[in-house]
């Protein structure tokens, strides 16, 4: 509370008691006139940040400095490779060959106006306002429902009054089962509250912290804060995602029956259930505010290393918000999905038996992915963080090939060049596209305006083109190339296309001209199939199939 006195920390550790003036939130002590001024002059410490204690209001503010790894010692780094808060025991185990490891203050220097700050602060506003939403509609409900209670019963009662005396134990009856439905939403609506009450409180502290080191903490505590509330937040984004789909606004009805001479029952009761209005929006993970490279076009690649693989061949490539390389391989029986440092080491593998994994798509804001399963006419989950399976949808497309993530549909791509709609929590197609006759072997989309959204589909044999569309199958260009494979796109629209037998990347442009051929056989191309950049478009992988596949790692200059 704002009348809260604090002690100067400095003094109560020596055993005397004085009121504290002031606040340092570097070293987060309460601070009394003497201490303050000592503070001040001591060299070391003069340029600590001091607020009035009127400013904290009893309202614990405090950042996790020390490493989740190894609790003794604090966070003193930042890995641009991983985009993550290090400290020198995870430098010396895991970061050895990370090619940028800078102090915190270099990074951190001009957070305050970075991307970073600004979509934390989207994201807890966000999550803020679905909270107050959530508590809204769950105390509305609860106040509702006993409306309707009300009005039900005395509905009842008419009825009761229209039949014979001898029907009396039935009107008990059906009066207890209006209880019991009564008694279980009130639980179920007390519970949603209760737990929306408890996200709405975190939300809110966290939003104060943010708030607070913004306006009164140093640049490297509000990064470190913004660092240490990324999964935070996206656990509460992933937590209302859950929630909100099953959220719902319930409701007590009776319908008597017709036939007074015949009746066995006054009616039924039921409990009716509408989907909430409330919506949640999550902008993803966030980085740091290191040089933004996201609208810059590449013109040249340098090879930076070729990457063997056993056996099979890479058909699918996805690009994780921490830049890890996630690969599907759709011939080995093996390890056909594996994930791979941006540097090309190799993480971990997991193996999908008996099945043949061609495409991969990354859900945003969740440590999920999707892939497609031609042989048996599957999409499936997978959580890209413990590499474990998860559910599968069966779909009524011809061989699922490429595929996409819009939102809250999956895009998937068949043998037959059409283009299905699915629902990411149903599993139900909600409409299909003709697209073309060929193989769809690759879908890239482009929203980031959505009144411009796009879907860009390579067709591998039959018409050979690739091919850009509206969600609603509008034809905005088609561009015909010999076996185009797999595309990426870079941060102005330019598609960048393998092409299988003639060993080359094209670049198209946003309206299907060809502008170049980037990359041929000469520089390390033979049989090109998969292509990805990676978060900050530096990097460009190719995956090359025939007597030894492989995938090439190219610099973006």
């Amino acid at each position: 509370m704002a009348s809260t006195i604090l002690m100067c920390d400095p003094c109560s550790r020596h055993n005397k008691s004085s009121n504290g003036i002031k606040y340092c939130t570097d070293c987060e002590d309460s601070l009394c006139t003497e201490c303050t001024s000592m503070h001040c002059a001591v060299q070391r410490i003069s340029l600590h940040h001091l607020v009035d204690v009127s400013v904290i209001a009893g309202n614990a503010f405090n950042i996790k400095k020390n490493c989740i790894e190894h609790e003794d010692i604090s966070y003193e780094f930042y890995c641009s490779d991983h985009n993550c808060l290090v400290c020198q025991i995870c430098i010396d185990n895991n970061h050895r060959n990370c090619g940028k490891i800078q102090t915190i203050d270099i990074p951190a220097k001009g957070c305050r106006s970075s991307l970073m700050l600004e979509d934390v602060t989207k994201d807890i506003a966000s999550l803020l306002k679905s909270t107050k939403e959530l508590v809204e509609e769950s105390q509305k409900n609860k106040t509702r429902v006993g409306q309707i209670k009300a009005k039900v019963l005395k509905e009842i009662a008419k009825f009761r009054h229209d039949i014979n005396d001898h029907i009396d134990q039935l009107e008990r009856k059906l009066s207890s089962e209006v209880d019991i439905i009564d008694k279980k939403i009130c639980k179920k609506v007390g519970n949603a509250l209760c737990e929306a009450n408890e996200r709405q409180n975190f939300v809110e502290n966290v939003w104060q912290q943010v708030d607070f080191y913004t306006k009164h903490g140093s640049e490297s505590q509000l990064f470190i804060l913004l660092n240490t509330l990324k999964s935070d937040i996206s656990r509460q984004a992933q937590g209302l995602q859950n929630l909100i789909p099953i959220l719902e606004s319930n409701n007590i009805s009776f319908e008597p029956s017709d036939m007074i001479a015949v009746i066995k029952s006054l009616g039924s009761v039921k409990e009716i259930s509408t989907p909430s209005a409330v919506t949640s929006k999550h902008y993803g993970q966030v980085q740091a505010p290191i040089e933004d490279n996201r609208q810059k076009m590449s013109t040249q690649f340098g090879f930076e290393k070729k990457v063997n693989i056993p056996s099979g061949r890479i058909t699918g490539m996805a690009i994780t918000n921490d830049n890890r390389l996630i690969l599907c391989n759709d011939i080995t029986d093996e390890n056909n999905i594996s994930a791979w440092t941006e540097t090309g080491q190799h993480l971990q593998s997991l193996t999908i038996p008996g099945r043949r994994v061609f495409a991969i798509a990354i859900l945003p804001g969740t440590d999920e992915a999707i892939i497609t399963l031609p042989g048996d006419g599957l999409i499936q989950f997978i959580n890209i963080n413990s590499f474990t399976e998860g559910k599968e949808i069966q779909l009524s497309v011809v061989s699922p090939h490429g595929i996409a993530v819009i939102r809250d549909n999956l895009i998937v791509g068949s043998k037959d060049g059409k283009v299905s709609f699915i629902d990411r929590t149903s599993g139900k197609c909600q409409k299909t596209l003709k697209v073309c006759k060929g193989v769809l072997t690759a879908l890239v989309p482009d929203v980031g305006d959505q009144e411009d959204e796009r879907l860009y589909c390579c067709e591998h044999n039959g018409g050979n083109a690739v091919i850009c569309l509206k969600l609603d199958g509008t034809r905005i260009f088609s561009c015909v190339l010999k076996e185009p494979v797999a595309l990426a796109l870079d941060s102005k629209g330019y598609a960048y296309v393998t092409e299988y037998n003639c060993h080359n990347l094209h670049r198209l442009s946003s309206n299907g001209e060809v502008e170049d051929i980037l990359l041929k056989e000469a520089d390390g191309l033979h049989c090109p199939l998969a292509v990805v950049f990676n978060k900050t478009y530096s990097k460009m992988y190719i995956s090359n199939f025939g007597s030894n596949s492989n995938f090439i790692i190219f610099n973006c200059n």
